[in-house]
């Protein structure tokens, strides 16, 4: 996981030698860890590489509340360091691989105790770099049965110490109390007030209530709605020099009449009025973090500098939480004041009461209290959780904030949490560990932190972020399809990819081997894979620690989230993750789009965007229903977001085409444009994970689209499928995909086509003499070269039916996220103008068509993946656009018969009502025509990266029990393909005839070349 954006580097980080060897090292440590605090250094994994052998390179580097502490002792050479994990480290399973790339773990077993004893520390050294170390021999930890008693030796040799030192600190710090208790002057203050009254009526309800009480709390300006609270303590009277008699508590009390209790028991009611004691504005203990700086989101009183055993720590705020309900954390944060006690481990912590006084005026008159802290030992919390909120902002209208905890198995080591304001909080466990995700209708203002019983023990303060005056436009175009997503955005005619970045509130400093895989699983992201461009999404959904909400009623956050798969971490098999988000897996569907729409919708509020126009694109050849089901559910998911958001959501019906379109127009949209090209006489291919998205152009006039199912998968994926064994090539571990079926082994390998293909592509420059590799690329070679044979008929189709003038082969630009697919084709790794395969094209191109080859160039996208988001959000088009919806139905390629009527290859084929027969002719002239054209192609061409079948001869064709044999498997495979083309119509995607074959032939080819018999 690239965790660049979490770390927290140092020019140099230092650390000094210590003065004991490796073995005194292990002592300690197994004992008293705390002891090496002052000489270490705090590290974060920062990468694992795998190496060619399968080894790994771990990279390490400097983190603030890293999970491991560098160590330099006597022993050790020059610029090598130890390395072992924290003091308090816990592992868990989502950092037990990072643990296993640092240390051999003896007897550990997930479910069963995760305390162990080091035996030896991992040995790493610094880079040149100086902020940066790598591993050079593992560590051991010990997990086996004989760790309990060593640690139950460590823990009462620790306990027996920190005994003694209280012992001889408790009398100090007595007497240290004693002293500032008698130096304390409590002056009493006048305070202006906050915000200028300036209407009468104000005026008049303000001197109102300070008649009536001179203990009235003053709240901050934004709470004066709150029920009226009052304060008694009976310093106040010494603090204002008045008489007890004449400070009025409410009606006829005073400070001197009043009995407390009698109010706490309920003998005296005051309808409308709270009172509290001010002792009981400070929590009994004083809870901290043993840790520096461990909440970066906190906001705490400037200047806080607490330390304990020679060690600095983060406090917990030891106030009433009541108080927030009077005052903003802005005004709170001003009102308090955290001071050490010198020499004594004494804390006092004061707060600045402004109450209605005695004065009879609009100034509140400030009465200041405080309290004296023991810091204890058993008050220190070793760890803090993950804490996060999303997303970090205000805007006018927003009321979809998010809040999310986990324990990372500290359990009593770290604190729970509350938030007041949060609606339907999800608590639960997954096995050891604990989490919770509330979401909240405006952000949170403190966090009210908890032992196990639910009792506070403190408080987060979180300071408001400036509220984002929306007044903007945005025009988003989505383009969701079978394996990725993508966004562009339009503002003020500036067109570009969704901006991505992170809207994280980080609470709380935790290491990133733990945190950053729990918000990819459980949460929201911080950041982006890959980071330089994360866009497109993967189509991966987690439901993990999903709510279970009824059907029907699932919620983004809460029941699903976006999934950003990695390189190493991405297992889909796991039954938490969904990787078919198509529409009939409706749920997983809706929740992602949902979330989609959520996190855009986020990210045009940051950027004070009021309005965003919905572009959105749909397959070519959808069915009616599928079109209408498709902008339904956007149209309700953005209803939704405009009931959360504070933004108008502009949704398109389904016959607005110009915001909503197909992708076969998109991406046309896109090439011209976007790049630039004129389509007088042009094909456009999008080339996606299932689908192929065709249009053909002349004179910028669309003369017909559709939509094949002959794409990525067909085309590349599904011969890995068949032999994985083969990706071990490209350093890849066989069983990472051996193991996959169907969608999973599709889903992990467009993530590592996506994350590698670079790597991948600059191998095989090193691979042509292979001749496994070989055999692969002229099964894409075929597979491609059909596509274009079938755009060749197309062209003929046209020019019969007299809507395509030309009579000559088309121009084609190609893009999509599966269009790198022809940088296979070269063996430089890299298809350009130059690149031997563009000849076959062409030729294809004219040997479908009948037309003549004039050696036209396929040019692929500048933008792989990018074409049809960006095309749905440009204006002013040189392309004359459709305004209706006509009908345009798939050319057949092939002869076939639909429930006895006779179609012809250049017959336009139509599913309608019930299908009882479909076949396709037996004799497959055209696919046969097309075999014989591409390898005898191959052989005029002398084409040095691509050669023709075995046994081909030109005249003759293929070898011919070879040949026999072939088709007659390529027959029995096509007609288990048209045995479920039956039924209604509805429910069945509609294919040409000439692609279907060509599927069957790509099938036993592929299983050819895997070593699998048919």
């Amino acid at each position: 996981m690239d965790t660049e954006n979490n770390q927290q580097h140092t020019n140099n980080p230092q650390t000094s030698n210590t003065n004991f060897t490796e073995d005194e090292l292990l002592e300690i440590y197994n004992r008293i860890p705390r002891l090496l605090a002052n000489n270490i250094i705090k590290v974060s994994v920062l990468e694992v590489k795998q190496a060619l052998n399968y080894n790994y390179q771990v990279l390490l580097v400097e983190e603030r509340n890293g999970n491991y502490w560098v160590i330099n002792t006597k022993s050790t050479e020059d610029e090598t360091y130890w390395l072992v994990p924290k003091g308090s480290f816990r592992i868990n399973q989502h950092n037990i691989n990072t643990i296993k790339s640092l240390f051999e773990c003896l007897e550990f077993k997930l479910e069963q105790t995760r305390e162990f004893i080091l035996k030896k520390p991992a040995k790493i050294s610094r880079l040149p770099n100086q902020d940066q170390w790598s591993l050079q021999a593992k560590g051991i930890l010990d997990f086996g049965n004989r760790s309990s008693s060593e640690l139950e030796l460590k823990k009462n040799k620790r306990d027996r110490l920190q005994s003694q030192i209280e012992e001889l600190i408790q009398e100090r710090d007595r007497l240290a109390s004693q002293l500032a208790q008698t130096g304390s002057d409590r002056l009493t203050k006048v305070e202006k007030p906050t915000e200028d009254i300036k209407e009468d009526k104000a005026d008049k309800l303000q001197q109102e209530k300070q008649e009536r009480s001179h203990v009235r709390l003053i709240p901050s300006p934004e709470k004066n709605n709150t029920i009226d609270l009052l304060i008694i303590d009976s310093g106040i009277a010494t603090t204002w020099k008045e008489s007890p008699e004449n400070i009025r508590v409410y009606d006829n009390q005073t400070l001197a009449s009043l009995n407390v209790e009698e109010f706490k028991s309920q003998k005296i009611v005051w309808e409308g009025i709270r009172l509290i004691e001010s002792k009981d504005l400070f929590l009994p203990e004083f809870k901290f973090i043993d840790l520096e700086d461990a909440l970066p989101g906190a906001f705490l009183p400037p200047n806080i500098e607490i330390n304990f055993i020679g060690q600095r720590i983060t406090p917990l705020l030891p106030l009433n939480p009541i108080l927030l309900e009077y005052f903003t954390s802005e005004e709170l944060i001003k009102r308090i004041q955290i001071t050490p006690i010198q020499k004594s481990s004494l804390l006092r912590v004061s707060l600045d009461l402004p109450l209605s006084g005695v004065n009879n005026s609009n100034q509140s008159q400030i009465y200041c209290i405080f309290k004296d802290y023991q810091i204890k030992e058993e008050n220190a919390l070793p760890e803090v959780p993950v804490l996060e909120i999303w997303p970090h902002f205000q805007a006018e209208g927003w009321r979809s904030y998010y809040a999310f905890y986990y324990d990372a198995e500290f359990g009593d080591e770290t604190f729970q949490v509350s938030l007041p304001s949060a609606r339907e909080p999800h608590l639960f466990k997954d096995g050891r560990e604990s989490f919770q995700i509330s979401r909240l209708e405006e952000f949170p203002s403190y966090i009210n932190c908890q032992d196990r019983d639910r009792q506070t023990i403190g408080l987060i303060l979180l300071r408001s972020p400036k509220v984002t005056i929306l007044k903007d436009y945005w025009k988003v175009g989505v383009h969701f399809s079978t394996s990725f997503t993508n966004v562009y955005v339009n503002r003020k005619g500036i067109v570009e990819s969704l901006p991505l970045e992170s809207l994280h509130l980080k609470v709380t400093e935790v290491g990133t081997e733990t945190r950053i895989p729990v918000l990819f699983e459980y949460f929201v992201p911080e950041n982006f894979i890959p980071l330089d461009k994360p866009l497109p999404l993967s189509n991966v959904l987690t439901t993990r620690g999903n709510s279970h909400s009824p059907q029907g009623k699932e919620r983004p956050i809460y029941d699903g989230r976006i999934y950003f798969p990695d390189r190493n971490r991405f297992k889909p098999q796991e039954d938490w993750l969904e990787t078919d988000l198509s529409f009939k897996n409706f749920v997983a569907h809706r929740l992602f789009l949902q979330h989609l729409g959520l996190h855009i919708s986020a990210l045009a509020a940051k950027n004070n965007v009021r309005e965003v126009q919905w572009c959105l694109s749909y397959l070519s050849n959808a069915s009616k229903r599928d079109r209408k089901l498709y902008a339904q559910n956007w149209q309700n998911i953005t209803k939704e977001l405009q009931t959360q958001t504070g933004i108008t959501h502009r949704c398109p019906e389904v016959d607005e085409l110009e915001y909503f379109r197909t992708e076969s127009l998109a991406i046309a949209q896109y090439f011209a444009d976007r790049e630039g090209y004129n389509l007088v006489n042009s094909t456009c291919i999008d080339l996606g994970g299932e689908t192929s998205d065709i249009s053909i152009w002349e004179n910028n006039q669309l003369l017909h689209q559709c939509s094949v199912q002959l794409a990525g998968r067909d085309l590349f994926s599904q011969f890995l499928e068949l032999n994985p064994k083969f990706i071990q090539k490209f350093d890849v571990k066989v069983n990472e995909l051996q193991k996959l079926k169907e969608g999973n082994f599709n889903a992990k390998l467009d993530v590592l086509l996506r994350l590698e293909s670079q790597n991948w592509l600059e191998k095989i420059v090193f691979l042509q003499d292979d001749v496994e590799f070989q055999g692969l690329i002229r099964l894409v070679a075929i597979g491609t070269a059909g596509l274009y044979y079938y755009l060749g008929i197309i062209l003929k189709t046209l020019h019969q039916e007299r809507k395509y003038q030309h009579q000559k082969i088309t121009s084609v630009y190609v893009g999509g996220y599966n269009s790198s697919v022809l940088n296979w084709l070269d063996e430089r790794g890299k298809f350009d103008r130059n690149s031997e395969i563009n000849q076959l094209f062409s030729r294809m191109l004219s040997k479908g068509s009948g037309f003549e080859n004039t050696d036209e160039i396929t040019r692929l996208s500048s933008n792989p993946g990018d074409e049809i988001a960006c095309g749905l959000v440009l204006t002013n088009t040189k392309l004359r656009m459709a305004t209706t919806i006509a009908k345009d139905p798939l050319i057949a390629g092939e002869n076939c018969e639909l429930n006895g009527q006779n179609i012809t290859s250049q017959g336009r084929l139509e599913f309608d009502g019930e299908i009882k027969d479909f076949r396709i002719s037996r004799e497959l002239e055209h696919l046969k025509r097309f075999l014989y054209e591409f390898n005898l192609g191959l052989r005029e061409l002398d084409m040095e990266g691509i050669k023709p079948m075995s046994g081909f001869r030109p005249g003759t064709g293929l070898e011919s029990s070879y040949d026999s044999q072939l088709w007659r498997n390529t027959l029995r495979e096509l007609d288990n393909t048209l045995l479920k083309i039956k039924g209604d119509s509805e429910n069945i995607r509609v294919e040409p005839p000439f692609i279907l074959a060509l599927k069957a032939l790509l099938r036993v080819l592929g299983k050819e070349w895997a070593g699998k018999k048919e």
